[in-house]
């Protein structure tokens, strides 16, 4: 991966910083880096090409990503809550169990992005694109999508209280007609709970811990059949 001095506009040190522990495969170097820093800090980041790299756990809290291209790259249970990424390439980008608490999506592409149980409450996916995306167990409530592309999400499990407004495709204003591809803006309220099918694997754990328990008992029965059968008799039978 090379800096591109035309699009990189954050700060070099920062960006040399994470390099090297992605390079030592140490993400807890740039998380030490961060915490040094106090609380106040903020990577700058905006235009950085950090694509394909393997950055799980990282804290990017707070950071500018602007622009940046992070597409491919793994940030399973990152912190990235209250950061930039409007405009981010985040193309089959792991995303799975992150934090995204009031980031900043808008224009960015998170096309077939995997955002398994993220928790990304109050996030703004305005224009974003989300097609194909996998939203599973995520958490989105009180996040914005106007204008978002949804075309395919999974989202089973999720819990979703958005506003979402799709434009439509010819760019004009759509009436009371809707196209296949002529959506007029709409409102989706859904709030999935994820404790029903939390129930139904209690249950199911239950069901085989009774099974267990009976085979348990049935071989105690067993053995302690076995232990009787070959104990002496206490009196010795009279001829």
């Amino acid at each position: 991966m090379t800096e591109d001095e035309n699009n990189f506009r954050g700060n070099p040190h920062h960006l040399t910083k994470l390099l090297e522990a992605v390079k030592k495969e140490d993400i807890g170097l740039w998380n030490s880096y961060v915490r040094k820093n106090g609380s106040s800090f903020r990577a700058r980041l905006a235009g950085a090409d950090l694509s394909g790299l393997s950055m799980p756990e990282i804290r990017l809290d707070g950071a500018d990503l602007t622009d940046a291209d992070l597409s491919l790259s793994n940030l399973s249970r990152a912190n990235l809550s209250n950061a930039r990424l409007r405009g981010c390439v985040l193309i089959n980008t792991n995303l799975s169990g992150a934090r995204l608490n009031h980031t900043d999506f808008t224009n960015a592409d998170l096309k077939k992005a995997k955002m398994t149980n993220v928790r990304a409450r109050a996030a703004i996916f305005n224009s974003a694109n989300l097609s194909e995306a996998i939203m599973d167990g995520a958490d989105l409530s009180k996040s914005t999508m106007s204008g978002a592309a949804v075309t395919g999400i999974s989202r089973s499990g999720a819990r979703m209280k958005v506003r979402v407004k799709v434009k439509s495709s010819s760019g004009g204003s759509s009436g009371n007609h809707e196209g296949p591809e002529k959506l007029q803006s709409r409102e989706i309220s859904r709030d999935y709970r994820p404790w029903i099918k939390a129930r139904e694997e209690e249950d199911e754990r239950k069901s085989l811990r009774k099974k267990k328990e009976e085979l348990e008992a049935e071989k105690a029965k067993v053995q302690l059949e076995r232990k009787l059968g070959r104990r002496k008799p206490l009196f010795n039978r009279v001829k």
